[in-house]
């Protein structure tokens, strides 16, 4: 059988994150460059976990171009792709199905193997100390599309020390589903074999669902000395539609495989607060971050970071960072749908086996490092005016408290990230 599950969004979005602050911060290790014109980047991130029962790797690479043909005008364009490949649990079951049928494996395995595709443009227009940006991202793979707007507006005040943003998103998505029987309902639904005939148009198999996400952002960047900066962010997101995983199974009552089944509303909201400090003596700068989320599926989570760089010598930084999360588990979450008793039995009309909706903790710590050249006169090799490189290695480890595989908890939950990025101005 062969199966194309996407792996959690929380792993692959925090893998993104850690690559994203390696390239942000290897974009910054220097002064800006003189006269320069256009910007490459790219950006290599290999993210890999083995935990019970599955296992996954994601390559994403990644291509930026930005030119600045005027002060007031920067056109980007650029491209990333997630090369994924694994295999993962197709079939959740609790520990209490195994008990009313010893020896019974319901649990599946299902190979994973997909591309994601994601081509992106935007502009930016300033004038004197407002700036205002526009990008458009398009994502497709075999089972889902996506159509991406964001908007944003920056203004600087009381000479720069003070920046405001505020920044709006859209998305459009598509995700394949399996036709279901006319009569059946959530209970009796089916899981998705595969992406074969998705999007196609022709395979009376294949129906789509939509999804739309709303998002708002607002920050506040407040620089109050030389060596010490804050930021304040708020942010907000409406769902709606299909959030399931369709091909993901859970056992029911009565040993009942029914598809995955999530509520088709979610508003959440976060508040985040940064400060840097750049202790100037021991060319040192600390960063340490905190945020607070909430969402109408009852999950609340808290996330401290920790971040130390240290100059060594002339463009070359070396950081260790550390990072704790831990979140409780969804209204509907359940370790066991079968009728077991509570707190971990049945609850309401939905159910779940992604085992990000349930009640776990997770620590990180990392390594990164980023050089950068700028010659004093002239341009390296004749053409750049600067050359920044960047690497970074991440390891999390992952502690769920409540979800088991049949019973059996799941070890060896621990992820390794690495990145690399090269960023040349010209």
């Amino acid at each position: 059988m062969r199966l194309q599950l996407k792996p959690s969004l929380p792993a692959r979005a925090f893998a993104k994150a850690i690559a994203a602050g390696a390239f942000v911060a290897s974009a910054l290790a220097a002064a800006p460059a003189r006269a320069q014109v256009a910007v490459v980047d790219t950006a290599h991130t290999v993210y890999h976990e083995a935990p019970t029962r599955s296992t996954m790797t994601v390559y994403t690479p990644g291509l930026d171009l930005a030119v600045t043909p005027a002060p007031w005008i920067t056109i980007k364009g650029g491209y990333e792709a997630d090369v994924v490949s694994g295999a993962s649990v197709a079939v959740k079951a609790g520990p209490a199905y195994q008990g009313v049928n010893p020896g019974v494996d319901v649990l599946t395995t299902a190979s994973v193997k997909d591309v994601r595709h994601s081509p992106r443009a935007a502009l930016t227009l300033r004038k004197g100390d407002v700036s205002y940006t526009a990008q458009y991202t398009y994502g497709t793979e075999n089972d889902y599309k996506s159509h991406s707007l964001f908007v944003a507006a920056r203004t600087e005040a009381y000479e720069h020390n003070t920046q405001f943003e505020l920044s709006y998103a859209r998305n459009w998505d598509l995700v394949c589903d399996r036709v279901q029987a006319v009569n059946d309902r959530a209970p009796r639904f089916r899981a998705l074999e595969d992406s074969n005939g998705c999007f196609t148009g022709n395979d009376p198999l294949r129906t789509r669902h939509t999804l739309s996400i709303d998002g708002l952002q607002a920050a506040w960047t407040q620089a109050w000395t030389p060596e010490l900066a804050t930021q304040l962010a708020y942010t907000a997101q409406l769902l709606e539609g299909f959030q399931s995983n369709p091909y993901r199974s859970v056992i029911l009552a009565q040993g009942l495989k029914a598809q995955e089944h999530h509520p088709e509303n979610r508003a959440r909201q976060s508040v985040s607060l940064r400060a840097n400090l750049y202790i100037r003596p021991i060319k040192l700068a600390v960063r340490i971050g905190g945020r607070v989320y909430r969402d109408t599926w009852d999950i609340t989570s808290g996330t401290g970071d920790v971040e130390v760089e240290r100059y060594f010598f002339e463009g070359f930084r070396l950081a260790a960072r550390g990072r704790y999360y831990k979140q409780g588990g969804a209204v509907f979450w359940s370790d066991d749908y079968t009728g077991g008793d509570p707190p971990l039995g049945p609850k309401g009309q939905y159910w779940t086996g992604d085992r990000e909706l349930s009640p776990f903790s997770s620590w990180a710590v990392g390594l990164r490092m980023t050089y950068a050249v700028q010659p004093a006169k002239g341009r390296l090799l004749g053409l750049m005016s600067t050359l920044k490189l960047g690497a970074a290695f991440d390891t999390i480890q992952f502690d769920y408290d409540e979800y088991t595989l049949a019973g059996v908890p799941v070890t060896n939950a621990r992820a390794y990230i690495i990145g690399f990025n090269l960023s040349a101005g010209f």
